[in-house]
């Protein structure tokens, strides 16, 4: 993801870039974005809480999740449900979630290039458009994802086993 931004600070985008969350990795990333010199495009959240979370979401264009190994992200749900267009790899239950050009971006995992485009797609689109995306990433998340009919799924699997 930072090597996504190097590239779209390359490119002289205007974008911020909002890293929520902690881990071992930080001091790596935080080197990283130093040395690319990229201090006034990305932030650093640190751990923040579930409502920070979705505070944040809501304060974005699109969520970025360049996963290499996920099963089905409930923060891209999460985002879907907020009406916020998601940008994310071909990686597990991804691609069940996300449309391309409809409700958000899937790149292959691993190519910062293509992860860059989209980037740069999303905040080159205009507000309309990218509204339209967020309303359609929100009604599929609604129609497959919703935790009363997945309940229903499994009362129904376990009711007939």
């Amino acid at each position: 993801l930072v090597e996504a931004a190097k590239i779209l600070a390359g490119r002289n985008v205007k974008f911020e870039l909002v890293l929520a969350g902690d881990g071992e990795l930080r001091s790596a990333i935080e080197r990283l974005i130093a040395d690319y010199q990229l201090q006034s495009f990305i932030k650093i959240t640190g751990w923040i809480s579930s409502a920070q979370v979705r505070e944040h979401l809501q304060a974005s264009r699109v969520m970025v999740l360049p996963s290499f190994a996920e099963g089905l992200p409930v923060v891209i749900m999460e985002a879907m449900s907020l009406k916020r267009p998601v940008i994310s790899t071909y990686i597990a239950g991804i691609p069940e979630l996300i449309i391309p050009n409809q409700n958000g971006w899937l790149v292959p995992a691993g190519d910062v290039g293509m992860l860059a485009d989209a980037m740069q797609a999303s905040i080159a689109m205009d507000s309309v458009q990218l509204e339209k995306m967020g309303e359609a990433a929100y009604l599929s998340v609604i129609e497959r994802h919703d935790i009363d009919t997945e309940v229903k799924k499994m009362a129904d699997f376990f009711k007939s086993n």
